[in-house]
Protein backbone atom coordinates (compact mmCIF):
# COMPACT_ATOMS: atom_id res chain seq x y z
CA UNK A 1 0.00 0.00 0.00
CA UNK A 2 1.33 3.30 -0.81
CA UNK A 3 0.68 6.34 1.34
CA UNK A 4 1.69 9.88 0.11
CA UNK A 5 2.58 12.67 2.75
CA UNK A 6 2.18 16.16 2.13
CA UNK A 7 3.02 19.32 4.01
CA UNK A 8 0.95 22.48 3.88
CA UNK A 9 -0.62 25.47 4.96
CA UNK A 10 -3.74 25.56 2.41
CA UNK A 11 -4.50 29.75 3.41
CA UNK A 12 -6.60 28.72 1.72
CA UNK A 13 -6.74 25.71 -0.41
CA UNK A 14 -6.76 26.64 -4.19
CA UNK A 15 -6.89 25.24 -7.52
CA UNK A 16 -2.77 25.13 -7.35
CA UNK A 17 -3.17 22.54 -4.43
CA UNK A 18 -5.70 20.77 -5.83
CA UNK A 19 -3.22 19.81 -8.70
CA UNK A 20 -0.43 18.98 -5.99
CA UNK A 21 -2.75 16.46 -4.51
CA UNK A 22 -3.59 14.73 -7.94
CA UNK A 23 -0.01 14.93 -9.47
CA UNK A 24 1.01 13.70 -6.26
CA UNK A 25 -0.94 10.92 -6.37
CA UNK A 26 -1.08 10.02 -9.73
CA UNK A 27 3.30 10.02 -9.44
CA UNK A 28 3.45 7.89 -6.17
CA UNK A 29 0.14 5.39 -7.14
CA UNK A 30 -0.58 6.56 -3.44
CA UNK A 31 -3.98 4.51 -2.44
CA UNK A 32 -4.27 7.40 0.37
CA UNK A 33 -2.89 11.08 0.84
CA UNK A 34 -2.12 12.16 4.45
CA UNK A 35 -1.94 15.97 4.73
CA UNK A 36 0.15 17.76 7.53
CA UNK A 37 -1.35 21.14 8.03
CA UNK A 38 -0.80 24.53 10.17
CA UNK A 39 -3.28 25.47 12.85
CA UNK A 40 -4.49 28.34 13.31
CA UNK A 41 -1.01 30.24 13.07
CA UNK A 42 1.23 29.87 10.03
CA UNK A 43 5.04 29.97 9.55
CA UNK A 44 4.72 33.80 8.20
CA UNK A 45 3.86 34.42 12.11
CA UNK A 46 0.28 35.94 11.31
CA UNK A 47 -2.86 34.04 11.94
CA UNK A 48 -4.09 31.81 9.03
CA UNK A 49 -6.87 33.36 7.57
CA UNK A 50 -9.47 30.35 7.53
CA UNK A 51 -9.91 28.73 10.27
CA UNK A 52 -8.48 24.97 9.88
CA UNK A 53 -10.69 22.81 10.24
CA UNK A 54 -12.44 24.51 7.10
CA UNK A 55 -8.77 24.71 5.11
CA UNK A 56 -8.79 20.88 5.96
CA UNK A 57 -12.17 20.12 4.69
CA UNK A 58 -11.16 22.10 1.71
CA UNK A 59 -8.42 19.62 1.51
CA UNK A 60 -10.55 16.51 1.93
CA UNK A 61 -12.97 17.44 -0.70
CA UNK A 62 -10.23 17.76 -3.00
CA UNK A 63 -7.70 14.81 -2.82
CA UNK A 64 -6.68 14.40 0.73
CA UNK A 65 -8.06 11.55 2.29
CA UNK A 66 -6.40 12.52 6.13
CA UNK A 67 -5.82 16.07 7.62
CA UNK A 68 -3.63 15.98 10.44
CA UNK A 69 -2.69 19.77 12.54
CA UNK A 70 0.99 20.43 12.85
CA UNK A 71 1.82 21.83 16.23
CA UNK A 72 1.87 25.36 16.90
CA UNK A 73 5.62 25.20 17.69
CA UNK A 74 6.48 23.67 14.68
CA UNK A 75 3.89 25.63 12.15
CA UNK A 76 5.37 29.23 13.34
CA UNK A 77 9.23 28.27 12.66
CA UNK A 78 11.76 28.56 10.48
CA UNK A 79 11.71 26.39 7.54
CA UNK A 80 14.73 23.86 8.77
CA UNK A 81 11.71 23.12 12.06
CA UNK A 82 8.88 23.51 10.11
CA UNK A 83 10.15 20.76 7.82
CA UNK A 84 11.72 18.67 10.65
CA UNK A 85 7.87 18.64 12.48
CA UNK A 86 5.97 17.86 9.31
CA UNK A 87 8.14 15.08 9.04
CA UNK A 88 8.42 13.94 12.30
CA UNK A 89 4.26 13.34 12.38
CA UNK A 90 4.25 11.61 8.66
CA UNK A 91 7.20 9.22 9.87
CA UNK A 92 5.93 8.86 13.76
CA UNK A 93 2.51 7.28 11.61
CA UNK A 94 4.45 4.21 10.17
CA UNK A 95 2.49 3.76 7.04
CA UNK A 96 3.41 7.23 5.07
CA UNK A 97 5.27 5.92 1.71
CA UNK A 98 5.74 8.72 -0.13
CA UNK A 99 6.80 12.81 0.42
CA UNK A 100 5.38 14.98 -2.02
CA UNK A 101 6.67 18.74 -2.45
CA UNK A 102 6.47 21.44 -4.60
CA UNK A 103 9.86 21.44 -6.49
CA UNK A 104 11.67 20.38 -10.00
CA UNK A 105 12.74 17.42 -10.33
CA UNK A 106 16.22 18.09 -11.77
CA UNK A 107 16.50 20.00 -8.58
CA UNK A 108 16.33 17.50 -6.56
CA UNK A 109 19.80 15.80 -6.80
CA UNK A 110 21.89 18.72 -6.03
CA UNK A 111 19.58 19.68 -2.93
CA UNK A 112 19.76 16.34 -1.27
CA UNK A 113 23.98 16.87 -1.90
CA UNK A 114 22.64 20.68 0.03
CA UNK A 115 21.27 18.40 2.53
CA UNK A 116 23.89 15.67 3.15
CA UNK A 117 25.77 18.12 3.72
CA UNK A 118 23.79 20.46 5.62
CA UNK A 119 23.68 17.71 8.39
CA UNK A 120 26.68 16.80 8.37
CA UNK A 121 28.82 20.28 7.85
CA UNK A 122 32.50 20.68 8.14
CA UNK A 123 34.66 23.25 8.77
CA UNK A 124 35.26 24.79 5.71
CA UNK A 125 31.51 25.28 5.19
CA UNK A 126 30.82 26.46 8.75
CA UNK A 127 33.61 29.36 8.65
CA UNK A 128 32.24 30.24 4.95
CA UNK A 129 28.65 30.84 6.73
CA UNK A 130 30.56 32.71 9.55
CA UNK A 131 32.46 34.86 6.83
CA UNK A 132 28.64 35.46 5.41
CA UNK A 133 27.09 36.42 8.33
CA UNK A 134 30.27 38.80 9.78
CA UNK A 135 28.95 40.30 6.29
CA UNK A 136 25.81 41.31 7.74
CA UNK A 137 23.82 38.55 5.78
CA UNK A 138 20.82 36.89 7.26
CA UNK A 139 21.86 33.17 8.29
CA UNK A 140 19.60 32.02 5.26
CA UNK A 141 21.44 33.95 3.11
CA UNK A 142 24.89 33.30 4.26
CA UNK A 143 23.98 29.82 4.62
CA UNK A 144 22.67 29.51 1.25
CA UNK A 145 25.58 31.83 -0.45
CA UNK A 146 28.14 29.27 1.49
CA UNK A 147 26.39 25.84 0.13
CA UNK A 148 26.31 27.65 -3.32
CA UNK A 149 29.66 28.53 -3.82
CA UNK A 150 30.90 24.98 -2.15
CA UNK A 151 28.29 22.71 -5.13
CA UNK A 152 29.00 25.49 -8.01
CA UNK A 153 25.36 26.34 -8.43
CA UNK A 154 23.61 29.72 -8.40
CA UNK A 155 22.55 31.01 -4.62
CA UNK A 156 19.22 32.10 -6.08
CA UNK A 157 18.33 28.02 -6.63
CA UNK A 158 18.67 27.63 -2.76
CA UNK A 159 17.07 30.74 -1.49
CA UNK A 160 13.51 30.13 -3.36
CA UNK A 161 11.24 29.75 -1.00
CA UNK A 162 9.66 26.42 -2.65
CA UNK A 163 13.54 25.00 -3.03
CA UNK A 164 14.21 26.18 0.39
CA UNK A 165 11.41 23.96 1.67
CA UNK A 166 12.05 21.27 -0.21
CA UNK A 167 15.77 21.69 1.20
CA UNK A 168 14.40 21.71 4.41
CA UNK A 169 12.55 18.10 3.57
CA UNK A 170 15.19 16.61 2.43
CA UNK A 171 17.14 17.74 5.61
CA UNK A 172 14.37 16.39 8.00
CA UNK A 173 14.43 12.84 6.04
CA UNK A 174 18.27 12.16 6.50
CA UNK A 175 17.99 13.74 9.99
CA UNK A 176 15.25 11.16 11.23
CA UNK A 177 16.45 8.43 8.92
CA UNK A 178 13.35 8.75 7.10
CA UNK A 179 12.75 5.91 4.29
CA UNK A 180 9.70 8.19 2.67
CA UNK A 181 10.49 8.47 -0.57
CA UNK A 182 10.89 12.37 -1.40
CA UNK A 183 8.49 13.05 -4.88
CA UNK A 184 8.91 16.85 -6.70
CA UNK A 185 5.76 18.40 -8.28
CA UNK A 186 6.95 21.58 -10.56
CA UNK A 187 4.82 24.48 -9.62
CA UNK A 188 3.12 26.10 -12.56
CA UNK A 189 2.90 30.01 -10.67
CA UNK A 190 5.78 31.98 -8.75
CA UNK A 191 5.30 31.23 -4.96
CA UNK A 192 3.95 34.86 -4.38
CA UNK A 193 2.85 35.58 -7.60
CA UNK A 194 -0.25 38.46 -6.83
CA UNK A 195 -2.37 37.47 -10.24
CA UNK A 196 -5.47 35.71 -9.50
CA UNK A 197 -5.25 33.40 -12.23
CA UNK A 198 -6.39 29.24 -12.78
CA UNK A 199 -3.23 28.39 -10.77
CA UNK A 200 -2.81 31.67 -7.82
CA UNK A 201 -0.75 31.71 -5.19
CA UNK A 202 -2.02 31.26 -1.80
CA UNK A 203 -1.38 35.38 -1.18
CA UNK A 204 -3.23 36.37 -4.55
CA UNK A 205 -6.17 34.31 -3.34
CA UNK A 206 -5.97 36.12 0.52
CA UNK A 207 -6.19 39.52 -0.69
CA UNK A 208 -9.05 38.47 -3.15
CA UNK A 209 -11.01 37.36 0.28
CA UNK A 210 -10.03 40.97 1.52
CA UNK A 211 -11.45 42.70 -0.98
CA UNK A 212 -13.76 40.47 -1.74
CA UNK A 213 -13.05 39.73 -5.16
CA UNK A 214 -15.31 36.69 -5.62
CA UNK A 215 -16.14 36.67 -9.11
CA UNK A 216 -11.87 35.90 -9.09
CA UNK A 217 -11.99 33.97 -6.22
CA UNK A 218 -14.59 31.12 -8.01
CA UNK A 219 -11.88 31.29 -10.64
CA UNK A 220 -8.88 30.37 -8.60
CA UNK A 221 -10.72 27.82 -6.07
CA UNK A 222 -11.77 24.27 -7.22
CA UNK A 223 -15.62 23.99 -7.04
CA UNK A 224 -15.98 21.15 -4.40
CA UNK A 225 -14.27 23.89 -2.17
CA UNK A 226 -15.62 27.10 -2.74
CA UNK A 227 -18.94 26.79 -0.73
CA UNK A 228 -16.77 25.81 2.11
CA UNK A 229 -14.47 28.52 1.87
CA UNK A 230 -17.83 31.41 0.89
CA UNK A 231 -19.38 29.39 4.20
CA UNK A 232 -16.13 30.28 6.42
CA UNK A 233 -15.61 33.72 5.16
CA UNK A 234 -19.28 34.19 5.93
CA UNK A 235 -18.72 33.04 9.56
CA UNK A 236 -15.31 34.93 10.33
CA UNK A 237 -11.82 35.36 9.31
CA UNK A 238 -8.49 36.73 11.26
CA UNK A 239 -7.32 39.38 8.92
CA UNK A 240 -3.70 39.91 9.04
CA UNK A 241 -4.30 42.83 11.71
CA UNK A 242 -6.66 41.20 13.76
CA UNK A 243 -4.40 40.42 16.87
CA UNK A 244 -1.94 43.94 16.20
CA UNK A 245 -4.31 45.52 19.90
CA UNK A 246 -2.95 42.12 21.34
CA UNK A 247 0.42 42.08 20.06
CA UNK A 248 1.14 46.56 20.82
CA UNK A 249 0.12 45.35 24.36
CA UNK A 250 2.06 42.63 24.97
CA UNK A 251 4.90 44.96 24.29
CA UNK A 252 3.83 47.44 26.57
CA UNK A 253 3.78 44.97 29.66
CA UNK A 254 6.78 42.71 28.69
CA UNK A 255 10.39 44.22 30.23
CA UNK A 256 13.37 43.34 27.99
CA UNK A 257 14.91 40.51 29.53
CA UNK A 258 11.40 38.98 28.76
CA UNK A 259 11.25 39.36 25.26
CA UNK A 260 14.76 38.34 24.79
CA UNK A 261 13.55 34.90 25.81
CA UNK A 262 11.08 34.53 22.81
CA UNK A 263 12.24 32.31 20.00
CA UNK A 264 14.45 34.43 17.16
CA UNK A 265 15.13 37.32 19.32
CA UNK A 266 19.43 37.18 20.25
CA UNK A 267 21.84 40.00 20.33
CA UNK A 268 19.76 43.16 21.28
CA UNK A 269 17.15 42.87 19.29
CA UNK A 270 14.61 43.60 21.99
CA UNK A 271 15.66 46.59 22.60
CA UNK A 272 15.30 47.43 18.85
CA UNK A 273 11.93 46.05 19.11
CA UNK A 274 10.48 48.33 22.29
CA UNK A 275 12.34 51.58 20.66
CA UNK A 276 10.07 50.85 17.34
CA UNK A 277 7.41 50.04 19.38
CA UNK A 278 7.15 53.31 20.97
CA UNK A 279 5.84 55.06 17.60
CA UNK A 280 5.01 51.90 15.35
CA UNK A 281 0.76 52.54 14.70
CA UNK A 282 0.98 48.84 13.55
CA UNK A 283 2.59 44.96 13.47
CA UNK A 284 3.73 45.86 9.85
CA UNK A 285 5.06 49.08 11.47
CA UNK A 286 6.91 47.68 13.74
CA UNK A 287 8.37 45.41 11.36
CA UNK A 288 9.14 47.37 8.76
CA UNK A 289 11.44 49.67 11.49
CA UNK A 290 13.04 46.40 12.57
CA UNK A 291 14.15 44.40 10.25
CA UNK A 292 17.02 44.71 8.51
CA UNK A 293 19.09 42.76 6.46
CA UNK A 294 20.39 40.01 8.90
CA UNK A 295 16.87 40.21 11.21
CA UNK A 296 14.56 39.17 8.35
CA UNK A 297 10.47 40.12 8.37
CA UNK A 298 9.62 36.32 8.51
CA UNK A 299 12.05 35.98 11.41
CA UNK A 300 10.59 39.59 13.51
CA UNK A 301 7.35 38.32 12.56
CA UNK A 302 7.31 34.56 14.21
CA UNK A 303 9.43 35.97 17.35
CA UNK A 304 6.52 38.38 17.20
CA UNK A 305 3.89 36.04 17.05
CA UNK A 306 5.73 33.63 19.99
CA UNK A 307 5.49 36.92 22.22
CA UNK A 308 1.95 37.07 22.02
CA UNK A 309 1.56 33.85 22.50
CA UNK A 310 4.09 33.52 25.50
CA UNK A 311 6.03 30.75 24.16
CA UNK A 312 9.88 31.31 24.80
CA UNK A 313 13.11 29.36 23.76
CA UNK A 314 13.10 27.10 26.05
CA UNK A 315 9.54 26.05 25.46
CA UNK A 316 10.28 24.58 22.23
CA UNK A 317 10.40 20.87 21.39
CA UNK A 318 12.70 18.70 19.88
CA UNK A 319 9.67 16.68 18.19
CA UNK A 320 6.13 17.06 18.16
CA UNK A 321 5.06 15.33 20.65
CA UNK A 322 0.93 14.71 19.06
CA UNK A 323 -1.30 15.98 16.29
CA UNK A 324 -4.93 16.69 16.17
CA UNK A 325 -6.98 14.96 13.32
CA UNK A 326 -8.75 17.61 11.84
CA UNK A 327 -10.87 15.09 9.58
CA UNK A 328 -10.36 12.72 7.22
CA UNK A 329 -12.57 10.89 4.42
CA UNK A 330 -14.32 7.50 5.86
CA UNK A 331 -12.76 5.49 3.03
CA UNK A 332 -9.63 6.24 4.97
CA UNK A 333 -10.84 5.27 8.31
CA UNK A 334 -9.19 1.39 8.77
CA UNK A 335 -5.83 3.55 7.64
CA UNK A 336 -6.29 6.25 10.19
CA UNK A 337 -6.64 3.33 13.21
CA UNK A 338 -3.72 1.55 11.70
CA UNK A 339 -1.75 4.78 11.95
CA UNK A 340 -2.96 5.87 15.30
CA UNK A 341 -1.92 2.78 16.87
CA UNK A 342 1.49 3.13 15.45
CA UNK A 343 2.00 6.82 16.23
CA UNK A 344 1.35 5.53 20.06
CA UNK A 345 4.23 2.69 19.62
CA UNK A 346 6.51 6.09 18.12
CA UNK A 347 5.41 8.69 20.90
CA UNK A 348 3.15 10.74 18.95
CA UNK A 349 -0.56 11.32 19.90
CA UNK A 350 -3.14 11.67 17.67
CA UNK A 351 -6.34 13.03 19.47
CA UNK A 352 -9.42 13.99 18.14
CA UNK A 353 -10.58 16.35 21.15
CA UNK A 354 -8.47 18.70 22.43
CA UNK A 355 -9.84 18.53 26.14
CA UNK A 356 -8.31 15.08 26.47
CA UNK A 357 -4.79 16.06 25.13
CA UNK A 358 -2.58 17.47 27.77
CA UNK A 359 -0.39 18.55 24.78
CA UNK A 360 -2.77 20.88 23.34
CA UNK A 361 -2.85 23.82 25.37
CA UNK A 362 -1.14 25.83 23.12
CA UNK A 363 -2.81 25.05 20.22
CA UNK A 364 -5.57 25.39 21.72
CA UNK A 365 -5.20 28.98 23.11
CA UNK A 366 -3.52 29.72 19.19
CA UNK A 367 -6.68 28.97 18.26
CA UNK A 368 -8.50 30.99 20.73
CA UNK A 369 -6.50 33.55 19.71
CA UNK A 370 -6.98 33.64 16.26
CA UNK A 371 -10.72 33.79 17.51
CA UNK A 372 -10.18 36.61 18.93
CA UNK A 373 -8.69 38.14 15.86
CA UNK A 374 -11.57 37.58 13.82
CA UNK A 375 -13.68 38.69 16.35
CA UNK A 376 -15.71 35.65 17.48
CA UNK A 377 -16.15 33.87 20.61
CA UNK A 378 -13.72 31.59 22.70
CA UNK A 379 -13.84 28.09 23.30
CA UNK A 380 -14.93 26.69 19.64
CA UNK A 381 -11.62 24.55 19.46
CA UNK A 382 -13.14 22.26 22.88
CA UNK A 383 -16.27 21.24 21.11
CA UNK A 384 -15.26 20.78 16.87
CA UNK A 385 -15.51 17.69 15.87
CA UNK A 386 -12.94 16.32 12.99
CA UNK A 387 -14.58 17.01 9.18
CA UNK A 388 -16.00 13.61 7.70
CA UNK A 389 -16.67 13.35 4.29
CA UNK A 390 -18.35 10.20 3.38
CA UNK A 391 -18.22 8.41 0.10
Amino acid sequence: MNVCGVIAEYDPFHNGHARHLRLARENTGADYIVCVMSGSFTQRGLPALLPAHARAEMALRCGADVVLQLPYTFSVREAEYFALGGVSVLKALGRVTHLSFGCEPDAIPVLRAAAELLEKPDAALERAIRDGLGRGLSFAAAQGKALADRLGISASLLNAPNTALALSYLRAMIRLDSRMLPVPVPRDTPYHAEELDALPSASAVRNAILRGDWAGIKNAVPEAAYPVLEGAVREGICPPDGLDAVLRHQLLLSAPEEIAQWPGISEGLEARILKAAETAASREALIGAVKTRRYTRGRISRALCHGVMGVVKAGLPERPVSARILGFRTCARPLLRQMQKQAAINGLALYARPAKEASSRLDCKADDLWRIGAGLPRGETYRKQPVIISE
